[in-house]
């Protein structure tokens, strides 16, 4: 899935911020709304152009089917501010134009929205929180610290009221639970995207690849297999330039299946210092006790030798901690020889490799292994405090999540010319301008997609895999830690003294750098945690999720 190579691009900074490992209380039951007054300033209007649109939208009676917004006042016409982080695709601001030409129709607004790459945007997400940027929505995700902006007062809190008064499609359509992941103190700080997912990853490598080391695609149906495999690649890395595995530096390979996959644990917190993992295989139920923070894990000393391994035998460049090429980008320009993508990667892989064949590998998958649904709030659309215009927002949000065809027209682009629709089974195919504006290929960052939305046609050979996956999905009950959210006021300082220790010492393992040294630092690192208060976090840890669970 396209969706997911690009999450893939940014899990780097990811790794990086969200170590910062501070995190908000949860709040009220999941789809109730909060009694008191949520404070919510009123959006002033912007003096702007329009006023011929403004009788054919927003008046001031009743509600109607046909439009959802008609009890509001929509007669002044606005434009909203919308700042997202992403690549621009080739089509973008026709499709945009096309957009918000039914938007002006129907809400008398338009929406200027504003692409930042992935590394500008986390860099200058708190100055275009401050004011010094025009901002009324605004992209946010655990990975550029939304928690820590919800405490600081950068986002506007929001109540039921609110939602039911100005989105009142996202009252009726929103998941419920999906509330539940934005809370804090009683009032709502974003809207996640509508939308989880249920997947998993395999090994992607190339056909030419396979058939110069004398491997066929189905007998590597393991992680032993898989080595096999890597190990001859390795061999002739110094002189074909070809590595097994080619990160970048700031990509850790515990983000990859090499730990909690390959271990069987399910995990929360992933790259915080309060990370914690889960074994599901052992037959027995969920219970707090047995969440283990991460380092001190058999399953985790094991990955980290393993890793010492696979540098002694080149399956990593030399330098790749300041390596800053994407894994996936290495791939396809044939520098890497396997990349982590789920069955949904094909299309994009053809469509970027049309001199390699694209071959899936199936070897992280055992009898053992389940999946389970992912949050909501992996994205969500954030009103910025200093916005005067969040009502008209709201309004605009609404619309581009829920009104059928300015939803389809920004997550797909033009049908017929950007994707093919085949309404009865309610999937796509790629058209033939799908690079120009690939599906989903920036929505998703503004948290408008839902799970309502077509799903890509798989090959019927990749579809297989899908199918086997979303067939395994375990209830959330047995791992019911979704949506929680860790309140870290009570060890903010032994937090951060810990997130300075994984900082110095977790990319060394990761890419086995301390090589026979590996258990030494291990041990060195973990007695170095506990002496500054990592058991102390992870009991308050427990104690504030089982809180959670009993709500």
């Amino acid at each position: 899935m396209k969706k997911r190579i690009l999450v893939k691009k940014v899990i780097s900074l990811f790794l990086i911020v969200m170590l910062l490992g501070s995190a908000v209380a949860c709040g009220a039951k999941e789809g109730q709304g909060p009694a008191e007054d949520s404070g919510q300033e009123t959006a002033g209007k912007q003096e702007t152009a329009g006023e011929d649109a403004s009788e054919t939208a927003g008046g001031t009676g009743a509600k109607t089917e046909e439009n959802p917004w008609s009890g509001l006042d929509l007669s002044e016409y606005e434009e909203i501010n919308f700042f997202v982080p992403g690549n621009k695709p080739d089509d973008f601001d026709e499709v945009i134009a096309m957009a918000n030409e039914l938007m002006i129709e129907k809400i008398n607004t338009k929406v200027n929205f504003t692409i930042v790459s992935f590394g500008d945007y986390a860099n200058k997400l708190s100055l275009f929180l401050t004011g010094d940027e025009d901002v009324d929505l605004i992209y946010g995700a655990p990975w550029l610290g939304y928690t820590d902006y919800v405490k600081n007062g950068a986002y506007k809190g929001f109540d039921w009221d609110f939602i039911q008064t100005y989105m009142p499609l996202s009252a009726q359509n929103q998941a419920e639970g999906s509330w539940k992941e934005v809370q804090f103190d009683g009032l709502y700080y974003g809207v996640p995207n509508n939308r989880f997912q249920i997947s998993w990853n395999g090994a992607w490598t190339t056909q030419a690849l396979l058939d110069k080391y004398g491997f066929s695609a189905e007998e590597i149906d393991s992680y032993e297999k898989l080595i096999e495999f890597l190990d001859a690649v390795a061999a002739d890395s110094a002189s074909t330039g070809v590595y097994p595995i080619n990160p970048q530096g700031d990509y850790p390979m515990d983000a990859f299946h090499w730990f909690t996959t390959r271990y069987h644990l399910m995990d929360v917190n992933a790259g915080a210092a309060n990370w914690m993992v889960w074994p599901y295989n052992t037959g027995k139920e969920f219970a707090l006790e047995d969440l283990e923070w991460f380092a001190q894990t058999e399953e985790y000393r094991d990955f980290c030798l393993q890793m010492a391994d696979f540098y002694k035998k080149g399956y990593f460049p030399a330098s790749v901690v300041s390596n800053s090429t994407l894994l996936d980008d290495n791939f396809i320009n044939g520098t890497s020889a396997i990349v982590n993508a789920g069955p949904g990667s094909l299309n994009n892989f053809t469509a970027n490799m049309p001199n390699e064949k694209p071959v899936f590998l199936n070897c992280y998958w055992d009898d053992e292994s389940v999946t389970r649904r992912g949050n909501y709030f992996v994205y969500a659309a954030c009103f910025p405090a200093a916005s005067k215009s969040s009502e008209r927002a709201a309004v605009a949000l609404d619309c581009m999540k829920n009104d059928p065809q300015v939803h389809r027209l920004l997550v797909g682009g033009v049908e017929g010319r950007h994707y093919i629709m085949d309404e009865e089974n309610n999937t796509y195919e790629p058209g033939p301008d799908a690079l120009k504006y690939p599906w989903g290929s920036w929505s998703h960052n503004g948290a408008i997609n839902n799970d309502s939305d077509p799903g890509l046609k798989l090959d019927d050979s990749m579809q297989v895999y899908q199918d086997m996956y979303e067939a395994a999905v375990v209830p959330s009950e047995t791992f019911p830690v979704n949506g929680f959210n860790y309140d870290s006021a009570k060890y903010e300082s032994e937090i951060s003294a810990v997130t300075a220790l994984v900082n110095e010492y977790r990319f060394s393992f990761c890419f086995g750098l301390f090589g026979d040294k590996t258990e030494e630092k291990l041990d060195e690192f973990i007695a170095q945690c506990k002496a500054v208060g990592i058991d102390d976090i992870c009991e308050d840890y427990r104690e504030q999720l089982a809180a959670y669970i009993a709500q």
